[in-house]
């Protein structure tokens, strides 16, 4: 077996990576993602770097949904690929939805060739941790990254499935930042340790955040749910309007469930809070929540056990509610449900769960028609909107009315590049409203019929933090790195290539790993491929 770490080397977005045996006569891809923001995306987003042909690729392992990992597949199939996309069922219903998204964003492929993917969950009891045959002497193993629904760690194993005979490696795919009762965001069960007693003789793993040490207040509920209030208290004062640019996958649905945790927590103060939701592709992502919240699988040991497959055991805890009782299972369906704008759908003891729970209701409106709601500052309101970075999408068109009034915020919920609006706005951030009043620039959108002069920003401009859906490089150690027994410690791999990351953080978390592996006498060799046209040969 032969490994081409196609991208990306040095940069953060468009994952893929090609395995190949001549003499088995295998050739399949993991991930196949588009780039975004980087210098070589307009070259890489039309297959120009790829040293494989699409036709003679078997199939793609597909770790998640996001668009830097799943955004190139249909271009596969446009040019020649026949075979199918493996992965979890909630990774296929939300990359259809994005990738229908990218369509109308520029994308060098159509519909059709959307339409001809052919998805593939992988069948049996059991879909975590158990081994499925994807081809002769092939077997492939799914692990929860918590990084989002549907997200997993993925591992090979080659030869015949015999002791000594068989070789392996795993690719972390996004690595999510909350380990096994560490869980500080909702909805996502935690990170899955990949492997048994035995190290994978491989491991490809991210580094997205590898040079990057998450404050306390980060990993904490307690500290966004403070946050918010801070907020919130402020447009009751001001009857304004609280201007939450958002993602729509991931980064929506968490920021629904903690206003309306915060909401109902209080709900004799902060009652008569409107939340608007203003994204087409999250309300269509929202039901594929809803329903990933209710599977469950059968595993453990002799398959005796019945967890939930994606919703973690957080959320059963911040509501005192026991996950062994359906009535107390229903109740959590309804609160997931009804903050994610649908109606609840069980009948159960009213006074099951602690005061939050049983006080929990729908603060939202899904908006229909947003000119109108442009100019409403007759009560306080919260607008999460479409998209985080503002350079386009519902936020765009909120922004030129929030940000002229000072009775409004602007939170920015996630990392913005310097050069999107977001990230002029957080450089505004900086600045006093009075200093805003000299500044003889214009904050401009694509396709809007309006700029902004920065003069007349009146509105307070900040963020709202704790959000990411990456580990840092505490968790990516983690992963790498942990206690089988009493004070031992165990490896996932027995050497370790560095991918997915920018240099700096790359060699940042070489040099963290190397250190840890030295002090836990727990050994790795760790390989940062230098091109895209380094081959490794795995035997």
């Amino acid at each position: 077996m032969k490994m081409q770490n196609v991208g990306p080397i040095g940069k953060v977005t468009g994952s893929c990576t090609w395995l190949f045996d001549e003499e088995r006569k295998w050739s399949f891809l993991i991930d196949c993602g588009m780039q975004q923001g980087e210098f070589t995306e307009k070259d890489w987003n039309q297959g120009l770097y790829w040293p494989f042909k699409p036709s003679e690729i078997q199939f793609v392992i597909l770790t998640h949904a996001h668009i830097d990992h799943c955004g190139l597949i249909p271009l596969l199939y446009k040019k020649g690929f026949k075979g199918r996309v493996i992965c979890t069922q909630e990774t296929a219903d939300l990359a259809k939805i994005l990738l229908k998204d990218a369509v109308n964003l520029g994308a060098v492929y159509s519909n059709a060739d959307i339409k001809a993917i052919n998805w593939s969950e992988p069948n049996g009891i059991g879909l975590m941790g158990k081994f499925h045959p994807i081809g002769q002497d092939l077997f492939l193993r799914f692990y929860r990254t918590n990084h989002l629904i549907g997200a997993v760690s993925a591992a090979i194993y080659w030869g015949k499935p015999i002791p000594g005979q068989q070789k392996s490696i795993v690719f972390s795919g996004d690595i999510g930042p909350c380990m096994e009762d560490q869980e500080y965001l909702p909805f996502n069960r935690h990170v899955m340790i990949p492997g048994d007693k035995q190290p994978f003789n491989y491991a490809v793993i991210e580094s997205t955040y590898g040079g990057v040490v998450r404050e306390a207040d980060l990993t904490c509920c307690m500290s966004r749910y403070a946050r918010i209030k801070e907020l919130l208290d402020k447009i009751l004062l001001t009857n304004g309007t609280l201007l939450l640019p958002s993602f729509s996958l991931g980064r929506a649905q968490d920021l629904l469930f903690d206003l309306h945790w915060v909401i109902n927590s209080e709900p004799e103060k902060y009652g008569e809070i409107e939340i608007l939701l203003d994204s087409p592709t999250a309300r269509k992502i929202n039901p594929i929540f809803i329903k990933a919240m209710q599977r469950t699988e059968v595993g453990g040991k002799g398959l005796k056990k019945v967890r939930p497959l994606w919703l973690g055991k957080q959320m059963f805890r911040w509501f005192d509610l026991d996950d062994c009782e359906p009535a107390h299972i229903d109740k959590m369906y309804d609160i997931i449900r009804q903050c994610l704008g649908a109606k609840p759908k069980h009948e159960y003891d009213p006074t099951i769960g602690n005061e939050t729970a049983k006080n929990w209701k729908s603060r939202l409106t899904l908006v229909e028609k947003r000119a109108e709601l442009f100019n409403q500052f007759n009560k306080p309101r919260v607008v999460v909107a479409s998209s985080g970075s503002c350079d386009g999408g519902a936020v765009a068109q909120w922004l030129g009315t929030v940000l002229k009034s000072e009775r409004n915020i602007v939170a920015l919920t996630g990392y913005c590049s310097a050069s999107s609006v977001g990230g002029q706005l957080h450089t505004l951030s900086e600045i006093e409203t009075r200093e805003r009043r000299r500044h003889s620039g214009v904050l401009s959108w694509d396709g809007q019929a309006q700029d902004v002069k920065i003069r007349d920003i009146q509105a307070e401009i900040t963020s709202l933090r704790g959000y990411s859906g990456h580990a840092d490089q505490k968790g990516l150690i983690n992963w790498l790195f942990w206690k089988f027994k009493s004070e031992d410690w165990s490896k996932t791999a027995s050497e370790v290539f560095i991918q997915h990351g920018d240099d700096r953080n790359r060699d940042k978390l070489e040099s963290a790993i190397m250190e840890f592996s030295i002090a836990a006498d727990c050994p790795v060799k760790v390989v940062k491929p230098s091109s895209s046209n380094n081959i490794f040969d795995l035997g």
